[in-house]
This record gives C-alpha cells, sequence and structure tokens, in this order.
C-alpha cells in the first residue's frame, strides 16, 4: 500500500474570488421560494455580476415568480449533478433576497450579463420587446445574504463546517 498524501489545503477563508470562479462553471441554478402556504423550488438559467448578485428571466405567472412577489427570501444552489459520489464535493448554497428589476437602466444591463454570460444571440429577447409585451418574462435578482461553499478540493473540513461568507 502506498502513503495517502494528505490533501492540500489551500486556504481556510472563503473569498468573492472562490465564488466568482465557481460561477463562471455552471449556468443552471435552482432557487427555492416559500408563498401561498407551500415551498416551491424552480431551475433557472443564471448570470451573475461582480458583487455576486444573480440575474434569471423568468414569467411573472410562474410558481416562483408570485412567491417571490408575495415573500422575497429565497434559497439556491447550484451543483454539477454528473460528480462523482465517491469524488470531492463541490457545491454552493446560498439565502439571499429576489426582487423584479423594474429599473429600466437595470433591466438592461442584467439581460445584456444573461444573455452574454449564456451564450443567448436571439435578438429578439430585449428590453424594448419586454417593454411591448412581446416578451412576458422579466429579469429577476437575488442578492446573496449568506454564501456556503462546498469544494472540498480547497477547504479539508468536515461536512458542515463548510466556510461561509456573510454579504
Amino acid at each position: 500500500m502506498g502513503i495517502v498524501e494528505p490533501k492540500p489545503v489551500f486556504s481556510m477563508k472563503l473569498t468573492k474570488k472562490h465564488i466568482l470562479e465557481y460561477l463562471k462553471q455552471h449556468n443552471l441554478m435552482q432557487v427555492a421560494t416559500y408563498g401561498e402556504n407551500h415551498p416551491w423550488i424552480a431551475s433557472v438559467y443564471y448570470s451573475f455580476d461582480q458583487d455576486l448578485n444573480l440575474y434569471f428571466l423568468s414569467s411573472p405567472k410562474t410558481i416562483h415568480c408570485k412567491q417571490i412577489k408575495e415573500n422575497s427570501q429565497v434559497a439556491v444552489a447550484i451543483t454539477n449533478s454528473n460528480q462523482s459520489i465517491a469524488g470531492d464535493k463541490k457545491g454552493l448554497q446560498l439565502y439571499g433576497h429576489a426582487e423584479q428589476i423594474s429599473d429600466v437602466v437595470k433591466i438592461k444591463h442584467s439581460l445584456h450579463l444573461w444573455k452574454q454570460q449564456l451564450g443567448v444571440t436571439d435578438e429578439s429577447l430585449s428590453y424594448e420587446n419586454m417593454a411591448k409585451k412581446i416578451i412576458s418574462s422579466k429579469m429577476y435578482k437575488i442578492t446573496p445574504k449568506k454564501i456556503k461553499f462546498f469544494n472540498q478540493e480547497l477547504f479539508d473540513v468536515p461536512d458542515g463546517e463548510e466556510p461561509i461568507l456573510e454579504m
């Protein structure tokens, strides 16, 4: 039997840089909401900014968006469902507040980020078509309050003791 080398611990302090690098590697998140007397969860494509805000496009008629209007508190999970059960675990969980974006400049900016980061080239998906109600979907922003990042390649800690970034 060979000697098992311990995993290197690169950093025990979670930083925005760790989170940004992880967000760049994925594009689908699960957002959990609560309203109408029950919880709900939806999978949505996301983009993000340098402040770790998450953006998604969705119809206000969906259950999750109706619930966000009623209760802005959300939980989010971003993981790779293809990772090996025997390998190092990686994933992100967060708690924050969600809102439909109403400011024109912010809608245009968040839609641009969303299309750019997801590689969406459909020119009909525009603020102008949202304003004309040709497109019923709206842009939403999630402002994180607490982010838990489990990455066993970077942080050699027991399960349940993963680093948390408070915002």
